[in-house]
């Protein structure tokens, strides 16, 4: 019998990875001859850039209990069957205390899945930014590889001292003229009876079939220390409709292109 927690693994690491890439990961196990070793991911799946779903997987093959190969390669054809059948999907996300009761996801680990998957667009949208070179590094390879990137900051100017700095400063290392950076200008805020305006304050990530809004900024503490809560949706109506709305404010000239 196949071990719940090889069937669990692959689960978990099948929301990681395309299609194709979890199909060609079923074919290659289905021929695998080795008994003693399991194949190493990265060598059967070298496109994959998601450094954790690699690790993931060749922990998983190298814990397949009693599990033939054979049966490895037939649980990943199910599992992948799963995945269909449970299209569009939301999984929970999650940066704090884990209370080992319900199945979560990082925020960060999640964000880096969405850029690494995608191959037509990311749209980052963001109040506050501050060390994230893992997160540029991320961007810089979906530039490279002809993502179209768009990123809507939150400027120090336009925050009326509510921000301490510009967060595309965060996004230094990215390649000169990659992204389209926008702003939201002071001047088409409402302000409140004390004369603060608005914040720009949504928090979201957009790739191309997955969508995640979540509380936390693109932020070190965001990351590794809050209690940030989220959804990531897998539906490509749902990441259209984000997009199409923050397009439409760029159409509109309510957001403008921010010169970096």
């Amino acid at each position: 019998m196949v071990p719940q927690e090889l069937i669990h693994a692959l689960m978990d690491v099948r929301r990681r990875l395309s299609a194709e890439q979890w199909r060609r990961l079923g074919a290659a196990l289905e021929s695998w001859t080795d008994l003693a070793h399991a194949p190493d991911a990265a060598a059967v799946l070298p496109d994959v850039r998601n450094g954790d779903a690699i690790w993931m997987l060749n922990r998983s093959l190298q814990q397949r209990g009693w599990a033939t190969w054979q049966q490895a390669a037939a649980v990943i054809a199910t599992v992948d069957a799963w995945a269909e059948s449970a299209q569009p999907a939301v999984d929970v996300v999650w940066t704090g205390p884990d209370n080992g009761l319900f199945p979560v996801r990082r925020f960060d680990q999640v964000l880096y899945d969405l850029i690494s998957q995608a191959s037509r667009r990311v749209l980052i949208v963001t109040f506050a930014a501050h060390r994230v070179g893992h997160l540029c590094r991320h961007l810089t390879a979906a530039l490279n590889r002809g993502v179209s990137l768009t990123l809507v900051l939150e400027a120090e100017e336009d925050s009326a001292g509510q921000l301490t700095h510009d967060a595309i400063r965060a996004f230094a290392d990215l390649p000169p003229g990659g992204p389209g950076v926008y702003r939201w200008p002071l001047e088409k805020r409402d302000r409140n009876a004390a004369g603060r305006p608005g914040k720009l304050h949504a928090k979201c990530a957009v790739g191309d079939d997955l969508a995640i809004v979540c509380s936390g900024n693109l932020t070190d503490d965001a990351f590794n220390r809050n209690m940030e809560l989220g959804l990531m949706v897998r539906n490509a109506a749902t990441a259209d409709s984000i997009c199409n709305h923050f397009q439409a404010l760029i159409h509109e000239g309510i957001l403008t292109r921010m010169e970096v």
